[in-house]
């Protein structure tokens, strides 16, 4: 039944999903009531009323979280996402507009479509479906709607502080099966008070591998002649040149090209020196796992310590440069600070923890998670054994909460990427297997 009534939805779901797509909701500059812009307040706005219109209960609460509620009981499972969305940094390669939410390819393109959009869409639609069949709940069922994932997460803070903790849920940002471990996430700024003899400037959000890192100074011909013998894509105009590297999420930072570090190791082969650009280009260069520092730094759950370099700004007052890094399950952050802290200092960097997320484990025992790995087996026929992952999700944030899809093994991961899409058929998959793990949860 649950199906029939999913397939039925298909076409208002799709709307559903392009308009809300069609809400630029990138954070940006707060107003009175809108803490983190007009457009994620227009999207967190918009998320409440589609709920509204299928007679649930909702709130919203100045701008920083809505939630939207179902069914009735002592007990409260939980499902949270987010509406707000990472930059767009160059539009013009993008082959749709990326606040389009055109259909094209059995797929669905726009920023936010993959993350986290669609997923917040395919959950709302779930429990319309979960109402429509008339399944009973014995638990009340509670869709959480962050605005400020991608930047801080000062959105869940405030919902922590102010509401209800569900006893148990999922976060539908992320992978399938499910993830019972996400690894931890330290974010530091290293800074000097020096200045340089050129300026350089690259990428933006601090989970994001940048794809772009300009210099401007006057070593142009000699850096544009050792570009030759590269493989680097880069641009000139004056004496500026721009590298051009390839974005991915910092949780799967092999799958992108990190124009910083390629920046630096130009640089420094070119013998042009400032204390940030040797760090980069000697401790950590296109190494991901940046060994020089670190050694073989890994767990058997979760794998290797990762290290982003997202953000670097050079000019000739100052040095900075912002690192994203990925920790495993069982290993502390104090190590990993200290380890780091007798590097940079030897280059006469301070350093500043910016944030820093603990790392998220579940045994497998768990009934949550068997009961999840029970809906995806039932719906996919596909092998259930969790995962772990690089990533940060909203469950980390919360007791008995995993990371629940929406990305089907085999399938590209476009969050944060040029041409962002989710895969139709995948999306509607995906809402029957929420609306079942509703209907499990909530017995």
């Amino acid at each position: 039944m649950l199906e029939n009534i999913i397939i039925k939805q298909k076409k208002l779901l799709l709307a559903s999903l392009q308009q809300l797509i069609q809400i630029n909701s990138v954070e940006a500059e707060g107003k009175k009531g809108m803490p983190f812009g007009q457009g994620v307040d227009d999207a967190l706005r918009f998320a409440i009323e589609l709920g509204e219109s299928f007679g649930f209960s909702t709130v919203y609460n100045e701008g920083y979280y809505g939630y939207i509620e179902m069914g009735e009981g002592k007990e409260l499972v939980g499902m949270l996402g987010h509406l707000d969305v990472v930059p767009v940094e160059k539009p013009e390669l993008w082959t749709f507009p990326p606040f389009g939410g055109e259909i094209a390819n059995n797929r669905v393109y726009g920023r936010g479509s993959l993350d986290d959009k669609g997923p917040i869409i395919a959950a709302l639609y779930a429990m319309h479906a979960v109402k429509e069949a008339a399944i009973p709940l014995k638990k009340r069922v509670r869709l959480i709607l962050g605005t400020n994932e991608e930047t801080g997460w000062k959105c869940i803070k405030k919902y922590l502080e102010e509401e209800e903790i569900p006893q148990y849920g999922f976060v539908p940002d992320s992978d399938f099966p499910l993830i019972h471990g996400e690894k931890g996430l330290l974010q530091i700024k290293l800074q000097i008070d020096e200045g340089a003899s050129f300026s350089m400037v690259g990428g933006g959000a601090l989970n994001s591998v940048p794809d772009s890192c300009s210099y401007t100074g006057n070593q142009i011909e000699k850096l544009v002649e050792a570009l030759k013998a590269t493989d680097y894509s880069y641009t000139q105009q004056g004496d500026t040149i721009t590298l051009q590297g390839k974005t991915a999420h910092t949780a799967k930072c092999w799958e992108g090209i990190n124009a910083i570090t390629q920046a630096a190791l130009l640089l420094n082969q070119e013998n042009i020196s400032a204390p940030i650009i040797d760090f980069i280009a000697k401790e950590v260069g296109e190494d991901i796992y940046a060994k020089n520092m670190f050694g073989n730094y890994y767990d058997d759950i979760s794998g290797k310590l990762t290290f982003n370099v997202a953000k670097v700004k050079v000019d000739n007052q100052q040095q900075q440069v912002y690192v994203d890094l990925r920790i495993p399950v069982t290993k502390e952050k104090e190590e990993v600070l200290s380890i780091l802290e007798k590097v940079v200092s030897s280059y006469g960097l301070q350093m500043e923890v910016l944030s820093f997320l603990s790392p998220l484990y579940v045994s497998e025992d768990h009934f949550l998670i068997k009961a999840l790995r029970n809906v995806y087996e039932e719906v996919t026929g596909l092998n259930s054994t969790p995962l772990t992952t690089g990533g940060a999700t909203y469950a980390r944030s919360l007791q008995n909460f995993v990371a629940f899809g929406p990305l089907f093994p085999g399938e590209i991961k476009m969050a944060h990427k040029t041409n962002e899409y989710i895969d139709i058929d995948s999306l509607m998959k995906c809402t029957l297997i929420y609306a079942k793990a509703i209907s499990r949860l909530g017995q």
